[in-house]
């Protein structure tokens, strides 16, 4: 058990280390000696881990990627009404999940990211909605790709905007504030979502 907790601290270490370059230069100016000096630790350490950089990029891409999935359909069976409206402690949860690598989130959609991380969340989203909304496949183009298209690009920038600004906004703004507003709007459109948040 103690083994596992060191491990996972030592590739949480390796993690933190590349994003925090990452987050000022490309990932092909990365290199492995720079990453493991600043984690603390040597390149053979590293290797016990990770392969490359990329590789390191890629799996901690998939886990961020697994993880998301999981919100997602929660929040669109929310939306759906298929579960109940879960309680405040629950929506904490969720925010301290969320804000645990929220910044690894934030870098990988940056100017220095990753683009076909954005495209991979996109198509969460699409495949989280595409299971609970009735669409005829035989159709070639469909308006409902479109919609979709909208709702995540819509939600995708809402996310992306709290990320950027939570450190002054938060706790004013939370998570869950986020989410309301992007529930609102779903059901009731812009021009009454306008008049329920103005000033608040």
């Amino acid at each position: 058990m103690r083994e596992r907790y060191r491990s996972q601290e030592t590739k949480e270490r390796f993690k933190k280390a590349f994003f925090a370059l990452y987050a000022e230069r490309k990932i092909e100016t990365i290199t492995i000696k720079e990453v493991a000096d600043l984690a603390g630790f040597n390149r053979g350490t590293f290797y016990l881990y990770y392969k490359s950089i990329y590789d390191l990029l890629q799996k901690t891409e998939q886990e961020l990627l697994d993880d998301f999935a999981k919100r997602v359909d929660f929040n669109v069976q929310l939306y759906f009404g298929l579960i109940d409206e879960p309680d405040e402690a629950v929506y904490e949860e969720m925010q301290a999940n969320f804000l645990e690598h929220s910044e690894y989130v934030r870098i990988l959609n940056g100017e220095n990211g990753d683009p076909r991380f954005k495209s991979r969340m996109k198509n969460i989203i699409k495949d989280a909605y595409r299971k609970y909304i009735n669409q005829d496949n035989s159709v070639r183009v469909s308006k409902s790709e479109y919609l979709l298209e909208y709702i995540v690009e819509a939600n995708m920038s809402i996310i992306q905007y709290w990320l950027m600004n939570r450190e002054k906004d938060f706790p004013r703004i939370s998570l869950k504030d986020v989410s309301e507003i992007m529930q609102y709007v779903s059901e009731f459109g812009f021009k009454k979502a306008f008049e329920k948040f103005a000033d608040k």
